[in-house]
């Protein structure tokens, strides 16, 4: 296994076990393939986008180069749920990353929070 894929495991793995009520995982679905009780229950899929911005220098190259990672969230609330319920689930789930990133194992050395999007209230229920 390459030492990206070791990282995403790790990250997947201290992910789940700091937030054991959610369902955490590397492969992500499009909401129609999720069952509706990982979904109620709020997931979380780890992705890798790449790495870059390697330093160049003997001894170094292709080294220490930045791996971009996105953590995907979704959830479903009930029918009923008003579009400012889900943004404030969305807002639970932000907190949620916010705190894994501040308590981080010592195997994952640092992540760096970047930012977050959301559904702007565009998808409810999801």
């Amino acid at each position: 296994m390459s030492e990206l894929s070791v990282r995403m495991v790790a990250i997947r793995d201290a992910l789940a076990a700091q937030l054991p009520a959610r369902v955490v995982t590397r492969r992500w679905l499009p909401l129609s393939s999720r069952r509706e009780e990982d979904l109620a229950a709020g997931i979380y899929t780890v992705v890798s986008q790449g790495e870059s911005d390697y330093p160049n220098f003997n001894g170094f190259e292709a080294r220490d180069g930045k791996h971009r990672i996105l953590v995907v969230g979704q959830l479903k609330l009930a029918e009923s749920a008003a579009p400012e319920d889900i943004e404030d689930a969305e807002f639970a789930m932000v907190e949620e990353v916010k705190a894994f990133v501040r308590a981080l194992p010592e195997a994952l050395c640092c992540l760096l929070l970047r930012g977050f999007t959301q559904s702007g209230q565009l998808e409810a229920p999801y």
